[in-house]
């Protein structure tokens, strides 16, 4: 396995960097090339190109500094939903708003414990954890019943029963969804199902990450390169040229583990994704840290690429679980 893209994937790429050059907003304008429908089923409208097509356009939106968490709750939402009992004609309409990128969805209560609860009469009250900013038009929420179990409930948000609060979750934007008696119908997911979409979503989140490390090492790079110290460049240092050679080695290794999982994922075979997603978050942690560690105090101002990349990095490397939480998972299933 080598890393060369195929013909689909480099247009995928070219048309991601094509969009994050424009102005406007970039998840509408990403729905033109069929995001966030790439992987989603075909009984949804979705293009089904599998996993291989999701990390090329994640890595690149990290490498952009552009999570648009939006895009990996829609993908992680339809996936769930992909279930032989769900009526596609129910929800025809907020279907459509998602391929059109003017409406994203989310799921509430996961992987974590489920906070929201949902009543006998099959009302959903409560509040959901920190989730991508933006206009929500569906939610997938994992609520506890009366006799104390969790399971899984679509909802779709309507005003005077469910609103949305925007917050800031560690210096980004992010969104709240309070449930006020919101009307939420049951669904099936059987641990297959949840284990399949959840392996997903963690792939998509790894390739977002290593986009993201991706990206501050570069910066790193190009910095320890123009950066004249004790009469030459930072880089001719042996310290910083060994450890920034270390992490873009591993960082071409963790890429290789990333679209191997892919493609075995895509093949119905099993893989330990708690691993690579824990992998990749801890070295985007290590790539963020050693970028702001070669820039000094010029990288900590607000507005400079590594301390955006470092806030991002701190956000989106828990999202899924923590790498701590993720390997205790991965040893257990082993």
């Amino acid at each position: 396995m080598d890393l060369r893209l195929d013909p689909l994937q480099e247009r995928l790429r070219d048309a991601v960097d094509a969009v994050l050059t424009r102005t406007g907003e970039p998840y509408a304008q990403l729905a033109t090339i069929g995001v966030p429908t790439l992987s989603a089923p075909e009984r949804f409208g979705g293009l089904a190109l599998g996993l291989t097509a999701d990390i090329v356009v994640n890595e690149r939106l990290g490498y952009g500094l552009e999570p648009l968490g939006c895009y990996r709750a829609t993908a992680f939402a339809l996936d769930l939903l992909d279930g032989d009992d769900m009526p596609t004609e129910d929800l025809a309409e907020v279907v459509a708003d998602l391929h059109k990128g003017t409406r994203h969805a989310v799921v509430a209560g996961a992987p974590g414990p489920a906070t929201a609860r949902v009543a006998s009469d099959g009302r959903l009250w409560g509040e959901s954890e920190p989730l991508p900013r933006g206009d929500i038009g569906l939610c997938v929420a994992r609520a506890v019943r009366d006799d104390g179990t969790a399971g899984w409930h679509l909802v779709v948000p309507e005003s005077g029963t469910c609103s949305v609060e925007s917050i800031d979750h560690f210096g980004t934007p992010a969104s709240r969804l309070r449930f006020g008696g919101a009307a939420a119908r049951p669904l099936t997911v059987s641990t297959e199902h949840w284990e399949r979409a959840l392996a997903a979503a963690r792939i998509r989140q790894a390739a977002l990450l290593l986009g993201m490390a991706g990206r501050i090492s570069d910066v790193a790079r190009a910095h320890v390169n123009t950066r004249v110290q004790s009469g030459k460049p930072l880089v001719r240092h042996q310290t910083v040229a060994h450890r920034l050679a270390t992490l873009m080695g591993e960082a071409v290794g963790w890429r290789l583990v990333l679209h191997e999982a892919a493609w075995k994922i895509d093949r119905g075979e099993r893989c330990s994704t708690a691993a690579v997603l824990a992998v990749a978050a801890e070295h985007a942690r290590l790539a963020s840290r050693t970028a702001l560690q070669l820039h000094g105090v010029r990288g900590m101002l607000a507005h400079s690429t590594t301390a955006t990349a470092y806030r991002a990095i701190a956000v989106e490397s828990v999202r899924l679980g923590t790498p701590a939480g993720l390997w205790l998972e991965a040893a257990s299933a082993t």
